[in-house]
Protein backbone atom coordinates (compact mmCIF):
# COMPACT_ATOMS: atom_id res chain seq x y z
CA UNK A 1 0.00 0.00 0.00
CA UNK A 2 0.97 3.56 -0.34
CA UNK A 3 1.33 6.56 1.94
CA UNK A 4 1.03 9.96 0.47
CA UNK A 5 4.09 11.96 2.39
CA UNK A 6 2.37 15.12 3.18
CA UNK A 7 -1.23 13.90 4.56
CA UNK A 8 -1.26 13.06 8.23
CA UNK A 9 -1.63 8.88 8.70
CA UNK A 10 -4.86 8.07 10.14
CA UNK A 11 -5.26 4.57 8.97
CA UNK A 12 -8.51 2.85 9.45
CA UNK A 13 -8.62 -0.70 10.76
CA UNK A 14 -9.73 -3.24 9.69
CA UNK A 15 -10.30 -2.10 6.83
CA UNK A 16 -6.97 -0.88 5.64
CA UNK A 17 -5.78 -4.37 6.14
CA UNK A 18 -8.87 -6.68 4.82
CA UNK A 19 -9.92 -5.13 1.75
CA UNK A 20 -8.71 -5.96 -1.48
CA UNK A 21 -6.05 -4.17 -3.39
CA UNK A 22 -6.23 -2.06 -6.36
CA UNK A 23 -4.37 -0.79 -9.07
CA UNK A 24 -5.21 3.30 -8.48
CA UNK A 25 -5.97 4.82 -12.00
CA UNK A 26 -8.16 7.67 -11.16
CA UNK A 27 -8.91 10.30 -8.52
CA UNK A 28 -12.53 11.26 -7.31
CA UNK A 29 -13.55 13.99 -5.24
CA UNK A 30 -16.52 14.43 -2.76
CA UNK A 31 -17.89 16.64 -0.36
CA UNK A 32 -18.45 15.06 2.75
CA UNK A 33 -21.37 17.85 3.36
CA UNK A 34 -20.18 18.81 6.90
CA UNK A 35 -17.55 21.18 8.31
CA UNK A 36 -15.39 18.26 9.67
CA UNK A 37 -11.49 18.40 10.44
CA UNK A 38 -9.56 15.51 8.44
CA UNK A 39 -9.40 14.05 12.37
CA UNK A 40 -13.25 14.42 12.63
CA UNK A 41 -13.79 12.28 9.08
CA UNK A 42 -11.88 10.04 10.37
CA UNK A 43 -14.00 9.24 13.65
CA UNK A 44 -16.98 9.13 11.08
CA UNK A 45 -15.31 6.85 9.07
CA UNK A 46 -14.32 4.75 12.28
CA UNK A 47 -17.44 4.80 14.02
CA UNK A 48 -20.42 5.14 12.13
CA UNK A 49 -20.32 3.72 8.65
CA UNK A 50 -17.81 1.87 6.01
CA UNK A 51 -18.23 3.94 2.85
CA UNK A 52 -14.97 5.40 3.50
CA UNK A 53 -12.56 7.22 1.23
CA UNK A 54 -8.96 7.26 0.96
CA UNK A 55 -7.91 11.02 2.48
CA UNK A 56 -9.74 14.02 4.04
CA UNK A 57 -9.17 17.80 3.48
CA UNK A 58 -10.32 20.36 5.60
CA UNK A 59 -11.15 23.70 5.11
CA UNK A 60 -7.56 25.50 5.78
CA UNK A 61 -6.10 22.40 3.61
CA UNK A 62 -5.34 19.76 6.20
CA UNK A 63 -5.05 16.79 4.79
CA UNK A 64 -5.44 12.89 6.28
CA UNK A 65 -5.14 9.63 4.89
CA UNK A 66 -7.15 6.77 5.58
CA UNK A 67 -5.91 3.91 3.65
CA UNK A 68 -3.44 3.27 1.68
CA UNK A 69 -3.70 4.30 -2.04
CA UNK A 70 -3.13 0.63 -3.23
CA UNK A 71 -6.19 -0.59 -1.26
CA UNK A 72 -9.92 -0.32 -1.97
CA UNK A 73 -12.03 1.90 -0.23
CA UNK A 74 -16.03 1.98 -0.77
CA UNK A 75 -17.02 5.73 -1.40
CA UNK A 76 -17.35 5.40 -5.34
CA UNK A 77 -19.42 2.56 -5.80
CA UNK A 78 -18.74 0.59 -9.14
CA UNK A 79 -15.19 2.56 -9.43
CA UNK A 80 -13.87 1.01 -6.15
CA UNK A 81 -12.32 -1.98 -7.79
CA UNK A 82 -13.32 -3.12 -11.25
CA UNK A 83 -12.84 -6.83 -12.68
CA UNK A 84 -9.19 -5.33 -14.21
CA UNK A 85 -8.03 -4.91 -10.84
CA UNK A 86 -8.22 -1.17 -11.51
CA UNK A 87 -9.94 1.27 -9.45
CA UNK A 88 -10.21 4.99 -7.60
CA UNK A 89 -8.43 6.45 -4.97
CA UNK A 90 -11.34 9.06 -3.34
CA UNK A 91 -10.95 12.25 -1.68
CA UNK A 92 -13.51 14.27 1.35
CA UNK A 93 -13.36 17.83 1.55
CA UNK A 94 -15.11 19.73 3.96
CA UNK A 95 -18.22 21.72 3.42
CA UNK A 96 -21.50 23.40 4.79
CA UNK A 97 -24.33 21.16 5.67
CA UNK A 98 -25.86 21.70 2.12
CA UNK A 99 -23.14 21.37 0.01
CA UNK A 100 -23.48 24.59 -1.44
CA UNK A 101 -20.32 25.98 -0.56
CA UNK A 102 -17.19 26.41 -2.72
CA UNK A 103 -13.75 24.78 -1.92
CA UNK A 104 -11.65 26.85 -1.02
CA UNK A 105 -8.23 28.03 -1.90
CA UNK A 106 -7.03 25.84 0.34
CA UNK A 107 -8.34 22.80 -0.40
CA UNK A 108 -7.77 23.60 -3.66
CA UNK A 109 -4.55 23.46 -3.00
CA UNK A 110 -4.53 20.38 -1.13
CA UNK A 111 -6.50 18.36 -3.47
CA UNK A 112 -4.18 19.52 -6.81
CA UNK A 113 -1.03 18.18 -4.40
CA UNK A 114 -2.84 15.07 -3.89
CA UNK A 115 -3.76 14.56 -7.63
CA UNK A 116 -0.10 15.37 -9.25
CA UNK A 117 1.58 13.08 -5.72
CA UNK A 118 -0.77 10.62 -7.21
CA UNK A 119 0.44 11.10 -10.96
CA UNK A 120 4.14 10.85 -10.00
CA UNK A 121 3.50 7.67 -7.41
CA UNK A 122 1.26 5.59 -9.71
CA UNK A 123 1.26 7.42 -13.41
CA UNK A 124 -1.92 8.31 -13.27
CA UNK A 125 -2.66 11.10 -15.92
CA UNK A 126 -3.65 14.49 -14.92
CA UNK A 127 -6.70 14.39 -17.12
CA UNK A 128 -10.41 15.09 -16.81
CA UNK A 129 -11.97 11.47 -16.92
CA UNK A 130 -13.19 10.87 -20.14
CA UNK A 131 -15.29 7.69 -18.93
CA UNK A 132 -16.06 5.91 -15.84
CA UNK A 133 -13.14 4.06 -16.17
CA UNK A 134 -10.95 6.16 -18.14
CA UNK A 135 -8.16 7.45 -16.19
CA UNK A 136 -7.74 10.50 -14.77
CA UNK A 137 -9.19 13.01 -12.16
CA UNK A 138 -13.12 13.54 -11.36
CA UNK A 139 -15.81 14.44 -9.18
CA UNK A 140 -18.19 12.15 -7.69
CA UNK A 141 -21.56 12.93 -10.10
CA UNK A 142 -19.71 12.80 -12.64
CA UNK A 143 -20.86 9.60 -13.46
CA UNK A 144 -23.79 7.38 -12.46
CA UNK A 145 -21.47 4.48 -12.45
CA UNK A 146 -19.34 6.61 -9.59
CA UNK A 147 -22.62 6.27 -6.99
CA UNK A 148 -25.37 3.45 -6.40
CA UNK A 149 -28.66 6.32 -5.92
CA UNK A 150 -27.41 8.97 -8.01
CA UNK A 151 -25.88 11.81 -6.17
CA UNK A 152 -25.37 15.64 -6.70
CA UNK A 153 -21.86 15.47 -5.02
CA UNK A 154 -19.63 17.24 -4.22
CA UNK A 155 -22.26 20.56 -5.11
CA UNK A 156 -22.94 22.60 -8.13
CA UNK A 157 -20.49 25.54 -6.95
CA UNK A 158 -17.66 23.28 -6.57
CA UNK A 159 -18.65 21.18 -9.67
CA UNK A 160 -18.10 24.43 -11.57
CA UNK A 161 -14.64 24.94 -9.81
CA UNK A 162 -13.59 21.57 -11.19
CA UNK A 163 -12.80 22.48 -14.50
CA UNK A 164 -12.53 26.57 -14.11
CA UNK A 165 -9.75 26.40 -10.48
CA UNK A 166 -8.79 22.73 -10.13
CA UNK A 167 -7.67 21.65 -13.21
CA UNK A 168 -5.83 24.62 -13.96
CA UNK A 169 -4.16 24.74 -10.52
CA UNK A 170 -2.91 20.66 -10.90
CA UNK A 171 -1.56 21.58 -14.31
CA UNK A 172 0.35 24.73 -12.74
CA UNK A 173 1.80 22.55 -9.96
CA UNK A 174 2.64 19.89 -12.14
CA UNK A 175 4.90 22.45 -14.05
CA UNK A 176 6.60 23.20 -11.14
CA UNK A 177 5.30 26.55 -11.15
CA UNK A 178 3.86 28.01 -8.05
CA UNK A 179 -0.27 29.87 -7.39
CA UNK A 180 1.79 33.19 -7.08
CA UNK A 181 3.02 32.39 -10.69
CA UNK A 182 -0.21 31.95 -12.12
CA UNK A 183 -1.40 34.16 -14.94
CA UNK A 184 -5.00 35.21 -15.89
CA UNK A 185 -6.46 32.78 -18.13
CA UNK A 186 -8.63 34.08 -21.66
CA UNK A 187 -11.79 33.37 -22.13
CA UNK A 188 -13.41 31.19 -25.28
CA UNK A 189 -16.85 30.65 -26.03
CA UNK A 190 -18.14 29.28 -29.17
CA UNK A 191 -21.38 27.79 -30.36
CA UNK A 192 -23.38 26.74 -33.72
CA UNK A 193 -25.82 29.50 -34.44
CA UNK A 194 -28.40 27.19 -35.48
CA UNK A 195 -29.31 23.43 -35.81
CA UNK A 196 -27.24 21.31 -37.88
CA UNK A 197 -27.87 17.73 -39.61
CA UNK A 198 -25.27 14.93 -39.02
CA UNK A 199 -25.14 11.97 -41.24
CA UNK A 200 -24.08 8.40 -40.06
CA UNK A 201 -20.68 7.20 -40.93
CA UNK A 202 -17.85 9.37 -40.91
CA UNK A 203 -16.04 11.98 -38.30
CA UNK A 204 -16.91 15.87 -38.97
CA UNK A 205 -15.79 18.73 -37.44
CA UNK A 206 -17.83 21.40 -35.42
CA UNK A 207 -17.71 24.71 -37.32
CA UNK A 208 -18.40 26.84 -34.29
CA UNK A 209 -20.37 29.79 -36.08
CA UNK A 210 -21.37 31.96 -33.19
CA UNK A 211 -18.81 33.66 -30.82
CA UNK A 212 -19.58 35.35 -27.93
CA UNK A 213 -16.15 35.41 -26.63
CA UNK A 214 -12.05 34.87 -28.05
CA UNK A 215 -9.98 36.24 -26.25
CA UNK A 216 -6.56 35.47 -28.06
CA UNK A 217 -8.36 35.54 -31.36
CA UNK A 218 -8.00 31.91 -31.84
CA UNK A 219 -11.21 31.15 -33.70
CA UNK A 220 -11.45 32.12 -37.14
CA UNK A 221 -14.80 33.43 -38.72
CA UNK A 222 -16.81 29.96 -38.92
CA UNK A 223 -14.27 27.85 -37.82
CA UNK A 224 -13.90 24.55 -36.00
CA UNK A 225 -10.40 26.04 -34.45
CA UNK A 226 -10.38 27.20 -30.74
CA UNK A 227 -7.27 27.23 -29.57
CA UNK A 228 -3.86 27.37 -30.95
CA UNK A 229 -0.52 26.22 -29.58
CA UNK A 230 1.45 26.57 -27.51
CA UNK A 231 -0.89 26.81 -25.02
CA UNK A 232 -3.27 24.89 -21.93
CA UNK A 233 -7.03 25.10 -21.64
CA UNK A 234 -9.49 23.75 -19.62
CA UNK A 235 -13.62 23.81 -20.06
CA UNK A 236 -16.32 22.13 -21.20
CA UNK A 237 -18.23 21.27 -24.33
CA UNK A 238 -22.49 21.59 -23.94
CA UNK A 239 -23.62 19.01 -26.72
CA UNK A 240 -27.47 17.92 -27.29
CA UNK A 241 -29.16 15.79 -29.97
CA UNK A 242 -32.53 15.28 -31.64
CA UNK A 243 -33.20 12.15 -33.62
CA UNK A 244 -30.64 10.23 -32.19
CA UNK A 245 -32.16 6.75 -31.47
CA UNK A 246 -32.35 5.76 -27.45
CA UNK A 247 -28.85 3.49 -26.93
CA UNK A 248 -27.51 4.45 -30.28
CA UNK A 249 -24.03 6.56 -29.66
CA UNK A 250 -22.56 9.95 -31.10
CA UNK A 251 -18.54 9.46 -30.44
CA UNK A 252 -16.89 13.18 -29.67
CA UNK A 253 -13.46 13.54 -29.61
CA UNK A 254 -10.93 16.44 -29.34
CA UNK A 255 -7.77 16.60 -31.62
CA UNK A 256 -4.90 18.22 -32.43
CA UNK A 257 -3.77 19.14 -36.31
CA UNK A 258 -0.97 21.21 -37.68
CA UNK A 259 -2.03 22.85 -41.05
CA UNK A 260 -4.51 20.11 -42.72
CA UNK A 261 -3.06 17.65 -40.64
CA UNK A 262 -4.25 15.83 -37.69
CA UNK A 263 -1.26 15.73 -35.84
CA UNK A 264 -2.59 13.86 -32.35
CA UNK A 265 -6.28 12.32 -30.78
CA UNK A 266 -7.47 13.57 -27.42
CA UNK A 267 -9.61 11.05 -25.62
CA UNK A 268 -13.15 9.46 -26.82
CA UNK A 269 -15.88 10.67 -25.58
CA UNK A 270 -19.52 8.63 -26.04
CA UNK A 271 -22.47 10.15 -25.90
CA UNK A 272 -25.78 7.60 -25.72
CA UNK A 273 -29.07 8.84 -27.35
CA UNK A 274 -31.95 9.04 -24.72
CA UNK A 275 -35.85 9.52 -25.00
CA UNK A 276 -36.95 12.87 -25.86
CA UNK A 277 -33.52 14.53 -26.96
CA UNK A 278 -29.99 13.99 -25.77
CA UNK A 279 -27.87 16.29 -23.34
CA UNK A 280 -24.64 15.79 -22.80
CA UNK A 281 -21.76 17.77 -21.49
CA UNK A 282 -18.01 16.71 -22.38
CA UNK A 283 -14.74 17.87 -19.92
CA UNK A 284 -12.14 19.11 -22.10
CA UNK A 285 -8.42 19.78 -20.85
CA UNK A 286 -5.32 19.56 -21.96
CA UNK A 287 -2.16 21.14 -23.18
CA UNK A 288 -1.27 21.92 -27.39
CA UNK A 289 1.98 22.22 -28.77
CA UNK A 290 3.67 24.78 -31.02
CA UNK A 291 2.06 25.20 -34.31
CA UNK A 292 -1.04 23.24 -33.67
CA UNK A 293 -4.66 23.58 -33.27
CA UNK A 294 -7.30 22.13 -31.48
CA UNK A 295 -10.98 21.16 -32.96
CA UNK A 296 -13.65 18.57 -32.33
CA UNK A 297 -15.25 16.53 -33.85
CA UNK A 298 -18.25 14.03 -33.83
CA UNK A 299 -19.19 10.47 -35.21
CA UNK A 300 -22.52 9.45 -36.20
CA UNK A 301 -22.91 5.63 -34.90
CA UNK A 302 -26.29 5.13 -35.18
CA UNK A 303 -26.71 4.52 -38.96
CA UNK A 304 -29.22 7.39 -39.69
CA UNK A 305 -29.25 11.36 -40.47
CA UNK A 306 -29.79 13.26 -36.39
CA UNK A 307 -29.77 16.77 -35.63
CA UNK A 308 -27.21 18.61 -33.91
CA UNK A 309 -29.21 21.01 -31.44
CA UNK A 310 -26.97 22.56 -29.61
CA UNK A 311 -22.94 22.62 -29.26
CA UNK A 312 -21.40 25.39 -26.75
CA UNK A 313 -18.10 25.50 -25.55
CA UNK A 314 -16.63 27.66 -23.13
CA UNK A 315 -12.90 27.28 -22.27
CA UNK A 316 -10.48 29.16 -20.59
CA UNK A 317 -6.87 29.50 -22.02
CA UNK A 318 -3.50 30.18 -20.78
CA UNK A 319 -0.97 30.82 -23.67
CA UNK A 320 2.82 29.62 -22.86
Amino acid sequence: MAWCPFAKKLELQPESDRQQAIRPTQLIVHSIVAPWTPERTYEFWRDSTNLESHFGVGFDGSTAQYIGTETRADANAGANRRPDGSGAVSIETASNTTATDEWTDAQIDAIARIAVWMHERHGMPLRVCSSHSAPGIGYHSMFPQWSTDGTACPGPARIRQFSKVLMPRVLKLAAGQSVEEDDMPSYVNLGVAKPYQLRPGGWDAIEFTTEWADELNHHPDANSVFVRGPARFTGTLSLGFEGLPVGEVVQVRTYEAEGADITAYHPLHEVVGNPGGTAHVVPITQRVRKNRSIRVRLNNLSGQTITVSKAVLSALVWKE
